[in-house]
């Protein structure tokens, strides 16, 4: 039976030494202010502002959320450059909608990613603290928190699987990790996930891993949004660590994020 990895024990931990880095940040006349952009009708977006605003609010970072209500680019991009121009903004993350929010907004895929993107690279380097961008000097929250929970482990060797790999986060994670990359249209997928001593999964489709194919004793990384990926209950019984959804990757993401800006804070 695999332990299950407890994200928000790791999260509170990873807060208390923040709220030592900002304290200091405040003697010396700086701070860390975060300003979100979340779109209406995107209920997770929303909960995720609010689960950062939550964490701001316990080590001391002032937040600020600016919420617009469809896809229109111009609205969006014109506070963006007011904010990149805000001395007291220290970071700026957008919440990515699902791309079903998109397609209820009449774009595909394809489009939805370029509408994506140039928002995205509208955010200038130095406030990018969700690392989504080409040229941040940021490694992205939801890697550094992977690389948060690896670290934490008393054994990590192997070979390294990421699912997912085409997508923003995915080929992150396989840059970062130096991991063997795949996604859902991979041929002989399980065979490949099977061989992996680490197995992370941000693919974004719900029940995708299954224990037929993880390894016995791997360590299991669900980074699948909304719902996880993993066929958690049948999968415990395989791994040596697996992480829930929500409570594992979720709340060190958030954390990170907030690492991530105080870093900025310290360096403006």
């Amino acid at each position: 039976m695999a332990r299950v990895f407890d994200g928000e024990a790791l999260a509170k931990k990873k807060e208390g030494e923040l709220k030592t880095k900002i304290e200091r940040l405040k003697k010396q006349g700086k701070g860390a202010k975060l300003a979100v952009i979340v779109f209406s009708d995107d209920a997770a977006g929303k909960l995720y502002s609010d689960l950062k605003q939550a964490a701001a609010e316990r080590v001391g970072i002032e937040f600020e959320e600016f919420n617009f209500s469809d896809i229109d680019l111009e609205p969006v991009i014109k506070l963006i450059g007011r904010l990149n121009r805000d001395p007291k903004v220290t970071g700026i993350m957008i919440q990515r909608p699902g791309v079903s929010w998109g397609k209820s907004r009449g774009m595909d895929r394809v489009g939805f990613e370029a509408w994506w993107v140039q928002l995205v690279k509208t955010i200038v380097p130095g406030k990018d603290v969700d690392g989504l961008r080409q040229g941040s000097r940021f490694v992205p929250a939801t890697v550094k928190a992977v690389e948060a929970i690896l670290n934490s482990l008393p054994s990590r060797d192997g070979k390294v699987v990421v699912v997912g790999s085409l997508g923003l986060v995915g080929r992150a994670l396989v840059k970062k990790l130096g991991a063997t990359g795949v996604d859902i249209e991979t041929k002989d997928l399980g065979a490949i996930t099977l061989e992996a001593d680490v197995l992370i999964s941000a693919a974004g489709q719900p029940n995708l891993i299954t224990v037929e194919m993880v390894k016995d004793g791997a360590v299991v990384i669900d980074v699948g949004w909304p719902k996880g990926d993993v066929d958690f209950e049948a999968v415990k019984r395989q791994a040596a660590v697996i992480t829930p959804v929500p409570g594992g990757v979720g709340p060190v993401t958030v954390v990170s994020l907030l690492e991530n800006l105080v870093e900025a804070g310290y360096s403006n």
